[in-house]
Order: C-alpha cells, then structure tokens, then sequence
C-alpha cells in the first residue's frame, strides 16, 4: 500500500519562525553607577577643568592679648583637566534584508547598537580605573598566591584606608528589621568587580547576601552582598589582568569607591545619540539604510585618596 511521506511530498514551509526572539546575553553595566556626572557645554572648548580648594590648616593657637596679628595663611587650588572624545558605531542594511526577511532587522540592530552605547561607555570607565587607581593586593587568604584571594582583613584595609582619606560612603545604611535571617546594612562603599569573584565573596567572613537584607528595596540589581562597610557589585565584564599574579593566575581588580571619586562627562549636543539614514539618503541607488550611535564622552578620577584598586586571585 502506498505511503504519503515527507520524503515524496515534501512540505512547503520547512521552518516557523517564532515571534519572540531569544534573549541576548548582556552583563551588568556597574562602572557608572558610582560616578560623579558631568556635562561639557557646548562651544566651551575641548576640555573641562574642574577645580578643587585645598584644605586650610586648623589655627590652634589662640590670639592672646598683644593685638598682633599672626600671619594670613594662603589658599591654593588644584585644577584636574579631562579631554572629550568622540566614540560611534553603526550597521548598514540593504533593502532587500528589509523587504524579504520577516524578522524586524532594524528594530533589532537599533536595540543591539543601543546595548554596545551602554557597553562601550561601561568598558572606557573600567579601563580607566584600572590604569589610573592606586593599588592594594590582598594578603589575607590562604591559597599561597600573591595577591592572595579576598579576605575580610582585607576589607578592613581597604576601608580604613578611605576613611583615613576622609572618604565618604555612597550607599545609604539600612535599619535592622524584625525579619528572620536578615541583620543591618551599614552605610557602604561601592566595590566593583567580576562575577568570578562571587563564590569567594561567599565565603568571607561577615559577608552579608542581598537576601539577607532588612528590606529589599534600594539594592542594584547587580549587587551581591556586602561585607563590613563595602557593598559589591558585580559584572560578567569586571576588569581581570590575565596572568598578573606572582603564580601566574589571574588577577581581578575590585574598584572601591567612595563619594565624588570620579567623574563622567558627557557633551552637550554630542550626547549619546542614534543617527538614521534611509536609503535615499545613504546610497546612490536607494538600497542601503544606515543606524548608529555616536556621543562625546571622558571619564577620570577626581580623588586619588578616594578610589583604590583591591587586587586578588581566586580560592578555586
């Protein structure tokens, strides 16, 4: 008896496409969240200077009853320059993509540009904080390596440290709440660093999970947990020296970070911006569309005193 297979009718449609597209792997973008924000005006050159008073020393002695007058004391200012770049991309579609596919190409290139803005802006702060911070290896851990892995002795330098610089915390403590399993926040230095350092945070002494919260509003979405008075944030795209420890592993930079540490400028008029072309405009014959993004931007420590680089390998 004969038999109607696939194999001698064939279907007509061989594929269905499903409508919801997959979703693409994209990390926490942390480097932003504890920058200062800044904005160049327009016409105002190619630099912004920002300035700073430095302290006066205290007058502890008192002025008796001579009528002398001590001696005026003099104010001085430092003055820190950033230099705008210019930073872009963009994708060109010819028409046939866009008359024959069904999947909404340019929508999704304009989503995909918009994610690699955001990405391209994360990265330039990461690589400027891990050339410009002053470093700190950790030497608390056990695994023999140099720095060593993360330890809470190791916390407890770093922030005596920016306190001894008169650093000031940037995340808002939290009250203790009669929840079971949950204790207090106290008020926080940000640490940014790789999500490869999560299974060692988890084993720090006094290290508090986001679960283990009083309340669970105000956290970050990419925060982990805190420990003592740093509060972690964490990103597949955390910086990592490759091979830079004594043993040869690698070494992953956890950027601590106090109020007004560094800064992030962006130009006015050339702020993060999409630019579309349609084809009539991008190509002799109309075929061709064109999207983009450009934007003017810079990024540089204003403190040195109050942003370090804690440097560490990993248990495991």
């Amino acid at each position: 008896m004969p038999i109607t297979t696939t194999t001698i009718l064939p279907p007509q449609v061989l594929q269905t496409f499903a409508t919801r597209l997959l979703s693409t792997p994209t990390p926490n973008l942390i480097h932003s969240v504890p920058a200062m924000k800044k904005r160049m005006p327009k016409h105002g050159g190619r630099y912004l200077r920002m300035s700073r008073y430095d302290q006066l020393a205290t007058a502890p002695v008192p002025l008796g009853n001579t009528g002398v007058t001590p001696p005026s004391v003099a104010l001085s200012r430092v003055d820190l320059d950033v230099e705008m770049q210019f930073y872009g991309s963009y994708v060109v579609i010819n028409e046939q993509v866009s008359l024959q596919v069904q999947d909404p190409v340019l929508t999704s290139a304009s989503q995909r540009l918009g994610v690699q803005l955001r990405m391209t802006e994360d990265q330039l702060i990461r690589d400027m904080l891990a050339g410009t911070a002053s470093m700190i290896n950790c030497t608390g851990g056990v695994n023999g390596d140099s720095p060593t892995e993360i330890a809470a002795s190791d916390v407890s330098v770093i922030v005596q440290t920016l306190l001894g610089n008169n650093a000031k915390t940037v995340a808002q403590g939290m009250e203790g709440a009669d929840k079971f399993g949950t204790s207090p926040v106290r008020n926080s230095f940000w640490a940014l660093c790789d999500s490869d350092l999560t299974a060692d945070l988890n084993d720090v002494d006094d290290f508090k999970h986001t679960a283990q919260y009083p309340t669970q509003k105000n956290i970050a979405s990419s925060e982990w947990g805190s420990v003592q008075n740093l509060r972690f944030l964490v990103s597949s795209e955390g910086s990592v020296s490759t091979a830079a420890s004594a043993a040869g592993n690698d070494v992953y930079n956890i950027f601590c970070v106090g109020m007004e540490a560094y800064t992030i400028v962006d130009q006015d008029g050339m702020s993060a911006h999409f630019i579309y072309r349609p084809p009539i405009y991008s190509d002799p014959l109309a075929q061709n569309c064109s999207v983009g993004w450009k934007m003017g931007f810079a990024s540089r420590i204003t403190n040195d005193l109050w942003v370090l680089n804690l440097r560490s390998t990993r248990m495991n």
